[in-house]
C-alpha cells in the first residue's frame, strides 16, 4: 500500500469512518512505515485536544446573517448591460445572419455566371456589415453575461 493512499485515509481512520478491512490494511501499513505512523499519531493528538474542548455555540443571529449575506451576494439578478429592447435585437441577429448568408450566396451565383462582375452594390454591402455587427454584438453580450454568472 502506498503512503499517499494511506495519508488520504488517516483522518477517516481517526474518525472511525473506515470499514474494518480498510482500517486493518492501513494499520498494517502504519506498523511498517514510521512517517505515516508519525502523521497518524499527530492527527490522534489533535483529535484528542479538540475533543477535550467544550463545544462553542455560535451567536443566535449568526445563521441569519450568513444567509442574508449569501442572498445579497448570489441571489441578486444578473445586472443588465443593455436595455431589454436592445437585448431582444440580439435574438434577431441569427435571422439576419441567415439572410446575409443568402445574399452572399446570391452574389456568389452572380459571380459564377458573370466572372468579371464584382456583384456587390452598396445596399448589399451595408446589409452584410449590419448582419456581422449584430451577430458580433450578440455573441459578445451573451458571452459577457455567461462569464458574469
Amino acid at each position: 500500500m502506498k503512503c499517499r493512499y494511506v495519508r488520504e485515509r488517516l483522518q477517516p481512520l481517526v474518525d472511525g469512518a473506515l470499514t474494518e478491512a480498510e482500517a486493518a490494511a492501513i494499520e498494517h501499513h502504519l506498523r511498517g512505515c514510521a512517517a505515516c505512523r508519525a502523521e497518524f499519531e499527530s492527527l490522534r493528538l489533535i483529535d484528542g485536544a479538540l475533543s477535550a474542548e467544550p463545544p462553542v455555540e455560535p451567536p443566535p443571529d449568526m445563521t441569519a446573517a450568513i444567509v442574508q449575506r449569501a442572498h445579497a451576494r448570489f441571489g441578486r439578478p444578473a445586472t443588465m448591460l443593455v436595455p431589454r429592447w436592445l437585448e431582444a435585437l440580439t435574438f434577431g441577429a441569427l435571422g439576419l445572419v441567415v439572410i446575409g448568408a443568402a445574399v452572399v450566396a446570391r452574389i456568389a451565383a452572380v459571380n459564377a455566371v458573370i466572372p468579371h462582375a464584382f456583384g456587390f452594390n452598396l445596399g448589399e454591402l451595408l446589409f452584410i456589415v449590419l448582419c456581422i455587427g449584430v451577430a458580433l454584438f450578440g455573441s459578445l453580450y451573451y458571452g459577457s453575461q455567461a462569464s458574469a454568472a
